[in-house]
């Protein structure tokens, strides 16, 4: 189960690879923690939805990312009870919850005074933008812990803060956001593990060729750095080894034919796909 920022996207793209059964994200690519913990108590039925916002004829939630969207307020209302739905199975039953913390920087609705997941190109005067404390965001974080750990008491729960910089807020206040997201961390180091995906791009590899051209985003090779580190920390060696067989065959399925419609590439194609079916044979409970 992976929740959080758009780095994230990038760690169960690898997850998905090398054969796990993940649920990203299903309410959208959400930044902040607060929206993020309350995702987690509205699956359980802790919190109540916040209020929709009609664009033209489109409606979305202050709950969710812009890519969860209904032209109707019921057809709204019923996806985000089924997003909620597949978000409370997929918990109950996940060994690993990864959480990927994006900036401490908020939107409050005045009116309601709830931090919401995002603006949805309302106007500025609706919102009071801040810097959340970490004692402000501990609390909630604590009971959705709580509240997940009592349905599903085996679960791992990783926190990581996205390597991405916000730097439309400016340097020194993204610099401020990930001192808190850090601090965050600390308070709820009892409950959860840190994995370092902010100091392995930006302190180890700490060079812009591993950036997209707005040098702000992680590439894609920065990611692959990421996960390798990721791997080796989540997994025993047994798995690992699986892991490299399945990354062979992804290898081999992948492979450029010279001449696809020739005997020697029908034989190739042939080859690989009895490969597949005697490794998944042996290990079903990977998903190709």
């Amino acid at each position: 189960m992976q929740l959080g920022s758009c780095f994230s996207t990038h760690m169960t793209y690898w997850f998905k690879r090398v054969g796990f059964r993940v649920l990203d994200n299903p309410l959208g690519v959400i930044f902040h923690p607060v929206p993020l913990a309350k995702q987690i108590l509205l699956a359980f039925g802790k919190a109540e939805i916040s209020a929709f916002v009609q664009k033209e004829d489109v409606f979305v939630s202050y709950d969710a990312s812009s890519t969860v969207y209904a032209m109707s307020a019921s057809g709204l209302e019923e996806l985000m009870k089924q997003q909620l739905v597949e978000l409370k199975h997929a918990l109950e039953k996940a060994q690993l919850l990864i959480v990927t913390l994006g900036s401490a920087h908020g939107y409050r609705l005045k009116a309601s005074g709830e931090l919401v997941a995002n603006c949805h190109q309302q106007p500025s005067s609706v919102f009071q933008k801040e810097l959340t404390s970490a004692e402000e965001l501990h609390p909630i974080w604590q009971q959705a812990i709580t509240e997940l750990k009592q349905v599903n008491p085996g679960i791992q729960i990783v926190f990581t803060v996205s390597p991405v910089r916000y730097v439309r807020d400016g340097l020194l206040e993204n610099t401020l956001s990930k001192a808190t997201l850090f601090h965050l961390v600390s308070l709820l180091k009892q409950s959860v593990t840190y994995f370092p995906a902010y100091e392995l791009v930006n302190d180890v590899l700490r060079d812009y060729r591993y950036f997209e051209t707005d040098g702000v985003h992680p590439s894609g090779q920065a990611a692959e750095f990421v996960w390798d580190f990721l791997k080796q920390e989540l997994f025993p060696e047994p798995t690992l080894e699986v892991i490299a067989e399945i990354l062979k065959l992804r290898q081999m399925e992948e492979h450029r034919l010279l001449y696809p419609e020739s005997k020697k590439a029908a034989a190739y194609r042939d080859s690989v796909k009895q490969k597949r079916e005697s490794f998944l044979s042996q290990y079903p409970v990977v998903v190709w």
